[in-house]
């Protein structure tokens, strides 16, 4: 009996000892799942983490509510879970974004049923239970970003690259300061496996909330739309006055007696002529003065009529060019808008790749360091157009007006108020937009924003407004409103805008010597010389001081110093002057051996072909011999462009003479400056609305940059027809109103 009661009592000791162990096995298990989790997911870490640091809050009691209903694998907390951020692969090649997915967190709260058939809708474990798939509080979506430290992520040396975005799915009750308080906890305490994996801590930078407010409306952005809008019906009302009118038009009996029609067919041929550099605005408004002096127009008829879509679309896509014209100049301009955009759309994409290194291997090498070759091509032609348009004119009018000083200092003005005019309503309506844009996804995006328009624009607007913008720092380091390290931001307003301001003051020089030239011809072409020679020692020294060699992380850590400074890139603009005063000379006649003109061909193909190859292994070059590059390569680029213009122009352009003047290239042509403007924008606000990074692969990107070029020329067509092409025409009518009262 003593023995059976002693195997007994051994018994129930060795079932409470095994229900005691198991039972903390399994709490033990429960923890360290949680810790897993902890370890894992950022989210889930965030939310463990909110009793030890938040006071009794309700965003402390959804957070909990959040984390234990993760740990009893509800429906909705794992919804909520699967739309945070977390660590995704290839860190080490550049992937700093754990974005989660912003459309599925607010979708955790949509209480509509999938659109499928009951039979397959009831067999679906999502929706059986809408308490347990719904959370019973509202979720919001958060934008952390925060800075790593990792040596051993791999570093292409461009602004930001260690900057980090996590996206977070958590309960609407919490604000941003609250996560953040938490976030700076979790980095502090090392909690992510990523910290001990890759040897890395973090440094929070600020926590977005991405609800939007309208907020951002009251920052100056009503009194945009505003103006937009106003635009906009002025465009429609003198549309629709244009059409009403054109239907008078089309009784072909009325039509020679309706002076409404002579007035709208008189005001297209008089465009059309400025856009294919006919004629300068002083001929055609004489010629204008002639058919018009019978006519008692109304003035507000006129106005609307600048303002009208059917007009000014005609006026863009009129492919038919006058025979003085270089119809050269508009394939020139299509194509190097394409590379241009094409690079633009690359480069401003970089701040969105996930596998920046592999990319940056793929394309360092030809595509993105000779981006820049595109712009020296619109200098070019730039100076090719005032040289060759002023010289021709002075050419064709009469040469015995009477010299005087005050006229030509009057000249000068006029020329130079007119290119402000031709310039500045398009820009600033762009700058307008930027501004609006940049507000709006500032307070939406989850992307860290590099270039900050709402801020840089309404500080420093008055720049781009007087074309100086160039002048002025183009980067800088700003301290955190967390005082804890410094990150880069662009500190000018539309940072490509650069290229209007030093376009403009290149204007004002070469205007200024084609007048002096008119008086003093060697002391121009002396100054003209002076200005090529310093332009080309001056990049060759700085280049050598600061050791440059031509990589594109070393371009922008010298953009302030060799890229943007006018003087560095007027070399290209000064070929282009004196190519436009070669062709005024020649007249369109070259006459060379066949021989001879195939060595010139020769010649500026090398011109470019060094340019673009010269230092395909740049790292092998050497400090001396990058600066002598430096020095020459915009120059060569210039000089072979320049031989294409003069031999197409003469009859020795053979098939690309075809290729550049084919009559397709017009309206893209006229369209470039708008194009130009919106590029940068336009790319942004592509990558800035998307919740996904993007993920560098040849042939979907390159499938990528040719779609951004299609809605790039559609968005600049609509731009030319608001903000560009009226306020040519109102210029035009109030230069004739002014030339009629002297008369």
């Amino acid at each position: 009996m003593s023995q059976l009661t002693f195997i007994l009592y051994a018994c129930v000791n060795f079932t409470i000892l095994f229900c005691v162990s198991a039972h903390n096995l399994i709490h033990k298990s429960n923890n360290d799942n949680n810790d897993r989790y902890n370890y894992y997911l950022p989210a889930y870490a965030v939310a463990s983490e909110a009793s030890s640091l938040l006071n009794s809050t309700l965003c402390e009691e959804e957070l909990l509510n959040f984390r234990n209903a993760v740990d009893q694998r509800i429906l909705w907390s794992l919804r909520v879970l699967d739309s945070s951020g977390e660590f995704q692969s290839g860190f080490l090649y550049g992937n700093n974004y754990w974005l989660g997915s912003r459309i599925q967190c607010f979708d955790t709260m949509n209480t509509a049923s999938l659109q499928i058939s009951k039979r397959h809708l009831l067999n679906n474990t999502l929706y059986r239970d809408l308490q347990k798939e719904i959370p019973p509080f509202k979720v919001n979506y958060f934008a952390a970003h925060f800075k790593h430290n990792s040596t051993l992520q791999y570093h292409i040396n461009v602004p930001n690259e260690d900057v980090m975005t996590l996206g977070l799915c958590l309960p609407a009750s919490c604000s941003a300061n609250d996560i953040s308080f938490i976030l700076e906890k979790i980095f502090r305490d090392r909690i992510f496996l990523i910290s001990d994996l890759y040897s890395v801590d973090f440094k929070l930078i600020q926590v977005k909330n991405l609800k939007n407010d309208y907020e951002w409306l009251t920052s100056g952005a009503i009194f945009i739309c505003v103006i937009l809008l106003l635009s906009i019906f002025m465009v429609i009302i003198g549309t629709i006055y244009d059409i009403f009118v054109n239907r008078k038009c089309s009784n072909k009996k009325s039509r020679i007696n309706n002076k409404h029609c002579i007035i709208i067919s008189m005001y297209i041929n008089y465009l059309l002529k400025i856009l294919n550099c006919d004629l300068d605005e002083e001929t055609v408004i004489q010629e204008m003065e002639i058919e018009t002096a019978s006519l008692k127009k109304s003035r507000i008829g006129k106005i609307l009529l600048c303002f009208s879509v059917f007009t000014n679309t005609k006026i863009i896509f009129n492919t038919e060019l006058h025979a003085n014209t270089l119809p050269v100049i508009h394939g020139l301009k299509f194509l190097s808008t394409f590379c241009l955009i094409i690079g633009h759309g690359v480069v401003y994409m970089i701040e969105y790749i996930d596998n920046k290194v592999w990319s940056w291997k793929f394309m360092t090498d030809v595509i993105l360091i000779n981006v820049p070759v595109t712009v020296d091509t619109f200098f070019f032609l730039s100076g090719l157009l005032v040289s060759y348009i002023y010289i021709k004119n002075k050419t064709d009018k009469d040469q015995k007006q009477l010299f005087s000083y005050r006229a030509k200092i009057n000249e000068f003005f006029i020329f130079v108020i007119r290119r402000f005019i031709r310039l500045t309503p398009a820009y600033m309506t762009v700058l307008a937009i930027s501004q609006l844009s940049s507000t709006w996804f500032d307070k939406t995006s989850p992307f860290f924003i590099k270039e900050v328009p709402h801020e840089t624009c309404s500080k420093y607007w008055w720049r781009n407004l007087f074309y100086i913008n160039n002048l002025f720092s183009f980067k800088t380091m700003l301290e955190s409103t967390y005082k804890i390290f410094k990150f880069f931001f662009l500190l000018k307003c539309m940072s490509w805008s650069w290229y209007l301001s030093a376009d403009m003051q290149f204007f004002m020089i070469g205007i200024a010597l084609l007048i002096l030239s008119t008086i003093y011809f060697h002391m121009a072409a002396f100054i003209l010389g002076t200005l090529l020679i310093s332009s080309i020692v001056l990049i060759g020294y700085f280049s050598y001081i600061y050791e440059f060699v031509p990589t594109l992380d070393e371009q922008y850590r010298l953009l302030d110093e060799l890229y943007f400074p006018p003087w560095l890139r007027i070399s290209p603009y000064i070929i282009g002057i004196i190519t436009g005063y070669i062709l005024t000379q020649l007249n369109g006649k070259l006459n060379l051996k066949k021989r001879t003109v195939i060595l010139c061909w020769c010649f500026s193909s090398a011109c470019n072909i060094i340019t673009l190859l010269s230092l395909y292994d740049r790292l092998k070059v050497s400090i001396l011999a990058s600066a002598i590059y430096m020095s020459l390569h915009r120059v060569f680029w210039a000089v072979g462009i320049a031989w294409i213009v003069i031999a197409c122009a003469t009859q020795h352009g053979g098939i690309v003479y075809q290729i550049l003047s084919f009559k397709g290239w017009v309206p893209f042509s006229r369209l470039t400056y708008s194009a130009y403007l919106l590029n940068p924008i336009i790319v942004h606000s592509l990558r800035l609305q998307s919740e996904k990074s993007v993920h560098f692969e040849f042939l979907p990107m390159l499938t990528l940059c040719t779609g951004y070029f299609v809605f790039i020329y559609i968005c600049s067509y609509v731009l030319s027809l608001i903000a560009e092409a009226p306020y040519i025409l109102l210029m035009r009518e109030t230069m004739q109103a002014n030339n009629r009262r002297k008369m």
